[in-house]
């Protein structure tokens, strides 16, 4: 599961593009997303990855420690993102994924802004 998981941070999240195909590859139509306090559906995320899309012109997810338990994989991970105006932020990011079906149906995610200017502390939760 671990490749899955670079997959998805690698063709959705990395990919400067928006690719409304490619998180239908990834994600279930009943996705749900827990992030930092907020709910996001399925429409609400792929308002979220437009939204990151038209901010960040380069974004790399570096997974430094994983864990799996049957359709479940843990991952703490590093995503470093250069936004359009030329600023570095970095958050760390803590996420519990389940897996249904070979599509990813809920995420539980905490991230914490490591560096860079505090406007970025929600941008893991943004629409």
């Amino acid at each position: 599961m671990k490749h899955f998981i670079q997959q998805v941070f690698s063709e959705v999240l990395e990919n400067p593009l928006f690719d409304q195909t490619l998180i239908e590859k990834y994600f279930s139509k009943h996705y749900i997303q827990f992030v930092d306090h907020t709910q996001l559906n399925y429409d609400e995320f792929i308002l979220h990855i437009r939204k990151l899309k038209e901010k960040i012109t380069q974004q790399k997810i570096q997974i430094i420690n994983y864990a799996e338990n049957n359709n479940i994989i843990f991952t703490h991970h590093i995503a470093k993102s250069v936004l359009k105006d030329g600023s570095i932020v970095v958050h760390k990011v803590l996420a519990e994924f389940t897996i249904q079906d070979g599509k990813i149906i809920q995420c539980d995610e905490l991230t914490l802004l490591m560096e860079g200017d505090h406007t970025a502390k929600n941008l893991g939760s943004e629409v």
